[in-house]
């Protein structure tokens, strides 16, 4: 591996690759890195239900608008207008023309879908494996080209930050910059030092510090933690937006996510008496925005005593458009024993997106000199306390591109200066069953003190319950040492207590984080 590049890309879901395919684009040379064994191990690729693009006589303001609502008008304007105009021209650009990703149409026009707090329909999609089939594009065109180098397997565990990782002492009193990472490569089991003149956080989301999430077992919050450790500032990190729908099972923690499409094509929730029970919380009934209709959920399983309500497909579509609409969720549902043309499907709620992170402005710079956030780990405002849904594959685009052209045009040399070697010692991983046991203490927690519903004797128990817990994972890596398992631990409790910290400063009750001690807007 080449040790100095214009740009280190951490993440390949669709704000990293597009990212990197922009800046290879414009000259620069890419190191792209992820610490999956495949390409393919991102929240782009499980993304179902699209990418918001145009509706027919549909106008930026609209979408603004709607992104306004849905955040109970917290989302940050500019980052709003940007994403409004700028987004659908990159989707035209970019996913359309140049990888030519095969969007549904119906009778020579896109078949666009309605989801939750939108005003029309203008979700872009590919059935409904939407981010699969972006992903796959991004991958293969990401790999074609020359000036982007690809590494799987590779784990960032620090950024290297001029005020304490390189033995200047005058660099101490400067404003901090980013000159790269501390890297793991598993193919050589050792920890290298990679220069950048500028280096991208693009790593995902943290939905596994929760006991029930959407999200793919990568989500250990290590972009957060990476970020915080190095001295950027995050922000809104108490807006966890909880998707209503996962498909219910006894062991829901890795369920399957149901997309919000379904009830924009007239699925309908029900309780566990078979009624239709969204009026009663909001006027957009089964379109409200999605921390309503979570909440929804959860007060209708608190008034039943039931663990789940029920998601009925047929409400306005028959069994061949049920099929033809929505394929991978028939069939994964059909596996697990439920036919949605015949019966209603059992779903709950859980952990989903992040909608704060490592504050950007509007080119997706942090608070670190040539560091750069964007996609889930970033908090350009965009969402505010709720997002709006198949806002985040758009946000990726646009502000992956935002990310490449800064880069491209304002991007300045790395000076010549010593970087100390990484220091931590390196080790064998603890007993599973310890590390299992940990993990399941941190999920359950926020689970219960920092979910849906919070309140401050809550949120300072699980301050505690975190505190008690980094100190056992401290101890472990002094007796054991660095590994990527007890690496990613510390990332979920790190990433856990930021989350626990931001709810508990919070006493404003609005969007995804509801305090019932709070004040009401």
């Amino acid at each position: 591996m080449s040790h100095n590049y214009d740009a280190l890309i951490i993440g390949n879901g669709i704000a990293g690759s597009s990212a990197a395919l922009f800046l290879a684009e414009a000259g620069q040379r890419v190191l792209l890195i992820t610490k999956g064994e495949h390409l393919k191990e991102t929240n782009t690729a499980k993304a179902q239900g699209g990418i918001v693009f145009r509706g027919e006589n549909d106008h930026p303001s609209s979408l603004i608008q709607d992104i306004m609502e849905a955040s109970a008008h917290t989302s940050y304007t500019p980052s709003a207008r940007l994403v409004a105009h700028l987004g659908p021209l990159l989707v035209q650009r970019l996913l359309i023309d140049r990888l030519q990703i095969p969007f549904d149409r119906r009778n020579g026009k896109w078949d666009l879908f309605r989801e939750g707090n939108h005003s029309t329909r203008r979700i872009l999609h590919v059935k409904d494996y939407t981010g699969k089939a972006i992903q796959k594009a991004l991958n293969e065109a990401v790999l074609r080209e020359p000036l982007i180098k690809v590494c799987k397997n590779s784990l960032v565990l620090d950024l290297i930050i001029s005020s304490h990782h390189t033995p200047h002492p005058e660099k101490r009193y400067l404003p901090l910059e980013c000159l790269g990472a501390y890297i793991w490569e598993k193919e050589n089991n050792e920890v290298v030092s990679v220069l950048a003149s500028a280096t991208l956080l693009a790593t995902g989301g943290l939905s596994e510090i929760y006991r029930y999430s959407s999200g793919g077992p990568w989500n250990t919050g290590d972009g957060f933690a990476i970020a915080h450790r190095a001295g950027a500032r995050l922000s809104n990190m108490e807006y966890i937006q909880f998707h209503p729908t996962l498909l219910y099972t006894p062991q829901y923690s890795s369920s399957f996510l149901i997309s919000e499409s379904v009830r924009g094509e007239g699925a309908k929730l029900l309780n566990e008496d078979g009624e239709p029970f969204m009026s009663r919380y909001h006027p957009l009934r089964d379109l409200a925005p999605r921390d309503v209709v979570a909440r929804a959920i959860f007060q209708e399983m608190k008034i039943h005593e039931t663990n789940c309500v029920y998601l009925d497909f047929r409400q306005r579509m028959n069994p061949d458009k049920i099929k033809d609409t929505f394929p991978t969720i028939y069939e994964e549902l059909l596996h697990r024993g439920i036919d949605i043309t015949q019966e209603p499907a059992p779903v709950a709620p859980g952990a989903h997106f992040s909608c704060g992170g490592v504050l950007t402005d509007t080119w997706g710079r942090t608070t670190i000199k040539r560091l750069y956030a964007a996609g889930e780990v970033a908090c350009s405002g965009l969402h505010g306390a709720n997002r709006l849904a198949s806002t985040s594959l758009l946000e990726g685009l646009t502000f992956g591109y935002r990310v490449a052209r800064d880069i491209t045009k304002h991007g300045e040399k790395l000076p010549s200066f010593t970087v100390i070697p990484w220091s931590e010692k390196w080790g064998e991983a603890p007993p599973e069953n310890i590390l299992h046991s940990l993990k399941e203490i941190i999920q359950i927690n926020m689970w219960e003190n920092v979910g849906l519903i919070r309140e401050k004797r809550g949120l300072f128990q699980s301050l505690q319950i975190l505190t008690t817990m980094k100190k056992e994972i401290a101890s472990l890596k002094e007796r054991y040492g660095v590994s990527p398992p007890l690496f990613e631990l510390e990332s979920l409790a790190e990433t856990a207590l930021l989350v626990t910290e931001a709810a508990l400063k919070d006493p404003f009750s609005r969007g995804t984080h509801c305090r019932l001690d709070g004040f009401a807007l």
